[in-house]
């Protein structure tokens, strides 16, 4: 990966303020010429925060006010993916290499830098495997988040390893259509979310990060050298900082008029929440649904004028997602 056997430059920020633990990356990317360095970044933020994917709509997948009343800082990264909620009980590991030092296909950059956290896990005791491109499981559930992306020169691939998760905080944030589909997604975060701490394996920072360090090695193909910011990425990361958080830069993706909740929402590579509402023979049908490879492991209805949907609930389960309304209509007929 690295042709000119350069170190890769490691920047341990240990535990810091949350807005670093996302703006260092962005100004190193931003700031990449041929001649920079690699650079690998090891962090955790010292205050609990929530990260928003760069195409996400604030208002439809955040409760914003709740954030505020919480001062709770919010920011969007330029990376996709969906909303995290990140602390201390995380330790991120973040990869800033230049394009001409990075494999052609992001698939391939995916593969050769996610093989450190695998590694990190299975030295750990543990079964993990990298499932659909950038997914890490351990035993079935996801133990970490990935993104990536091309910044000016620079591909960067980032994630975390979860040393503990709290379980509770996100799903209270989510601005939801109705309150069953919060149950469902908080059920299915609890069941197919794991932490090092649920697997009895070591959470300890001091444990896993030498380990990781030395599975990046392995797996850039190169040595690590510890360095420094330079001025000009710290005041980049100030500047970054400042524009992430800002209610332009939150704001990004909002239309004209009001703001719709979200109606689906990605917990794992295979599971997913969804939500949608039909009217029928006299009712209208609030549906929120689990669903896995497609197929609907779990719902909840409810209705106006209300009535019991426990036997459609169970009718519908092991049936296509994508014939829910006809199915539900057939149930009811």
């Amino acid at each position: 990966m690295n042709e000119n056997h350069k170190p890769v430059r490691l920047l341990r920020l240990g535990l810091t303020d949350s807005w670093r633990t996302q703006a260092v990356y962005h100004a190193v990317a931003e700031l990449m010429q041929e001649d920079s360095p690699d650079t690998l970044i090891l962090c955790r933020p010292r205050e609990p925060y929530v990260c928003l994917g760069y195409h996400q709509v604030y208002e439809a997948v955040l409760d914003h006010q709740l954030c505020r009343r919480r001062e709770l800082p919010v920011f969007r990264r330029q990376l996709g993916g969906g909303t995290t909620y990140l602390d201390a009980d995380q330790l991120f590991y973040q990869c800033v290499l230049h394009h001409m030092r990075a494999p052609v296909l992001f698939q391939d950059l995916y593969e050769r830098v996610l093989s450190a956290p695998v590694e990190t896990l299975r030295r750990l005791g543990l079964n993990a495997q990298l499932r659909k491109v950038n997914e890490i499981e351990v035993d079935g559930r996801r133990i970490a988040g990935t993104g990536g992306a091309r910044i000016g020169d620079a591909c960067v691939v980032v994630g975390n390893l979860l040393l503990d998760f709290n379980y509770c905080a996100l799903p209270q944030l989510w601005r939801v259509p109705w309150e069953s589909f919060r149950e469902l997604a908080a059920t299915a975060l609890q069941e197919h979310l794991t932490t090092l701490r649920h697997l009895n394996a070591s959470a300890a920072v001091e444990t896993v990060e030498p380990l990781l360090l030395d599975s990046f090695a392995e797996a850039l193909g190169n040595c690590l050298q510890e360095g420094r910011l330079t001025d000009e990425e710290e005041l980049r990361s100030r500047d970054i900082a400042t524009r992430m958080a800002s209610d332009a830069y939150l704001h990004l993706h909002r239309d004209e008029g009001p703001v719709r909740p979200m109606n689906s929402l990605t917990i794992s590579a295979d599971v997913s929440i969804r939500a949608g509402a039909i009217e029928c023979n006299g009712y209208m049908i609030r549906a929120s649904f689990r669903v896995q490879d497609g197929v609907i492991h779990d719902s909840r209805l409810d209705s106006s004028p209300v009535r019991s949907w426990g036997q459609t609930e169970e009718a519908l389960r092991g049936t296509d997602f994508s014939s829910w309304e006809n199915n539900l209509r057939t149930c009811i007929a």
